[in-house]
């Protein structure tokens, strides 16, 4: 029989990282200055921005912290949209999206043909790094990419 070894493992992320992560994204949203108040976050969420700015404000451990549950934490990516959710996601290379109620295959084909355009001119000849793909090529061809997944 084998030893179980559970108790040795630990996520990927601890919930420390996620949730310094989580405030580094609210606060590039929420505050002076941002795209949202605290105030106009409580009223489209019903968290009180207290409680909003004491997370985004203090990191985990801070006597001021007051850590946020899973359904505010949603409540929160469902206000503030994918932006918000893939600027959260970014320390795990994902990306997230409205699901489109419906499909509009003109906007498919327009992004299709718009990354295909870009990955023609990447590997001419006369590009940046010739028919291979420079860096600036990659983030290109690969912004592309998202917005065409995010259409599909």
């Amino acid at each position: 029989m084998t030893e179980n070894h559970s108790a040795d493992l630990s996520p990927l992320f601890s919930r420390e990282q996620s949730e310094n992560a989580f405030a580094s994204a609210l606060n590039l949203f929420v505050g002076r200055g941002r795209r949202y108040t605290s105030k106009q976050v409580e009223r489209a969420t019903g968290i009180s921005h207290r409680r909003i700015d004491c997370f985004r404000s203090y990191r985990s451990g801070h006597p001021d912290h007051r850590p946020l549950d899973m359904g505010a934490m949603l409540s929160l990516m469902s206000f503030l949209g994918p932006e918000f959710t893939s600027e959260w996601l970014a320390p795990v290379g994902q990306v997230a999206f409205h699901k489109p109620d419906g499909l509009d295959y003109d906007d498919i084909e327009d992004e299709a043909r718009s990354f295909l355009e870009a990955k023609g001119k990447a590997h001419h000849v006369d590009s940046p790094a010739g028919r291979e793909l420079s860096p600036c090529e990659r983030e290109e061809l690969r912004n592309r990419a998202i917005r065409l997944r995010a259409v599909a």
